[in-house]
C-alpha cells in the first residue's frame, strides 16, 4: 500500500480520477468495498486521514478525504 499526501488524494478527486466517497451513505460505501481493495492511505499525527480503494470489477477508484466513519470501516 502506497503512502499518499491529503492534497494528492483531493487532486484526484478533482481532476475525476477518483470517486468520493467521504460524504457517501453506509450502503454505497460497503458496495463499492465489497468488491475492492486497499491501493494507498494518508496519516499524520493522529493517524489516518484518507484512503484510496479501487474496485476490482470495474477498475474505478475510490477516495476518502476525511476522517469520518466511512474510513475508518475500511482501512
Amino acid at each position: 500500500m502506497r503512502k499518499y499526501k491529503l492534497s494528492e488524494l483531493k487532486c484526484l478527486v478533482r481532476s475525476g480520477m477518483a470517486h468520493d466517497l467521504t460524504n457517501a451513505s453506509t450502503a454505497e460505501v460497503m458496495e463499492q468495498w465489497k468488491h475492492g481493495e486497499k491501493i494507498g492511505y494518508c496519516s499524520g499525527t493522529y493517524g489516518i486521514n484518507g484512503g484510496l480503494i479501487r474496485n476490482t470489477e470495474t477498475g474505478e477508484y475510490f477516495a476518502i478525504t476525511a476522517r469520518n466513519s466511512n474510513l475508518f470501516r475500511i482501512f
